[in-house]
């Protein structure tokens, strides 16, 4: 588990999550969530701020039913545009980020479409659910035990209908830069506010390590629109999570530490991926992974960025 003694269960969760997202039943993936877990996490007071203590998830379902009610609140509580990263791989790459969205995909789905409704009576408002292909739309469609008001189809084809109760896109990649321009323009017009929620956007070419002009544009679109409700991602040597509205959390691997992660420090917006990396790899002590490796791969990242 994640808040467990397994360290190397956060890479396997991935794998793990992957068969979840067609064998658990339909009324395993849609219980009652949100429910208080006792922490189970070490913590300092580097930089702790006033709120509830931060806390890492149990496991699995315990942490996909913890972002799927986050994402609930943040509808409710009039969020349009909401982010969500649920990434515990750390770099592994034997699953695509799409095979390790949809067990949480699946999750977030039928508790939308079970808790996002219009008028008490009649037909729900259907639920938009876009992929980054169709093929998977239809697998998708087909396999997952879906209402009749979610509707799912490829991000390059979709057809938002105005009375959506939310959107919700799952792991767009470079690719999909264009049909996602136009998909939040589209939203913003004719005075309609229909959520979108971002499932684990991967706008940079993994190949490549390149961006266009559209995905730049489209990435500080993000920065400035959308709001990252909820996030769990793990990166070598330790984790960043956040619960909206509550600040992110930083956290360290330490094998002394209760769960094995030791909280770091909170901040009230987003810390780069590159300050993870510088401020994990100041850790002293700790073989194979100390400053000189750490920060020469951060300052080779940046120099990539920078061109």
């Amino acid at each position: 588990t994640i808040g467990g003694r397994a360290r190397h269960a956060v890479g396997m969760m991935g794998a793990l999550a992957v068969a979840a997202a067609f064998l658990v039943p339909a009324a395993a993936s849609a219980r009652t969530i949100g429910g208080s877990v006792s922490p189970r996490v070490s913590r300092c007071s580097l930089h702790m701020q006033d709120g509830p203590a931060p806390r890492l998830p149990d496991s699995f379902d315990d942490a996909a039913n913890e972002c799927a009610a986050a994402v609930l609140r943040g509808v409710r509580g009039g969020l349009t545009k909401l982010r969500v990263d649920f990434d515990t791989s750390a770099g592994d790459e034997t699953y695509t980020s799409l095979r390790n969205s949809l067990p949480v995909a699946k999750v977030l789905t039928l508790l939308l479409a079970t808790n996002l409704g219009g008028a008490a009576e009649g037909d729900p408002p259907p639920l938009t659910v876009l992929f980054p292909d169709q093929g998977t739309a239809a697998l998708i469609d087909r396999e997952w035990p879906l209402p009749a008001h979610v509707k799912t189809m490829s991000l390059a084809r979709c057809v938002v209908p105005e009375d959506s109760s939310a959107v919700l896109v799952v792991a767009p990649t470079a690719l999909d830069t264009t049909a996602l321009l136009k998909l939040l323009d589209g939203n913003n017009g004719v005075g309609v506010t229909v959520p979108v929620i971002l499932l684990n956007p991967q706008l940079v070419d993994l190949t490549t390590g390149a961006m266009g002009l559209e995905g730049r544009n489209l990435m500080k679109r993000m920065a400035r629109e959308f709001t990252d409700t909820y996030v769990l991602k793990t990166i070598i040597g330790g984790a960043l999570t956040r619960v909206h509205p509550e600040p992110f959390a930083v956290w360290r691997e330490d094998a002394t530490a209760a769960g094995g992660f030791a909280l770091l420090r909170q901040a009230p917006s987003r810390p780069s991926t590159m300050e993870l990396m510088d401020e994990l790899a100041e850790e002293p002590g700790k073989e194979g992974s100390g400053p000189g490796i750490m920060k020469e791969v951060s300052r080779f990242i940046k120099g990539l960025q920078s061109l």
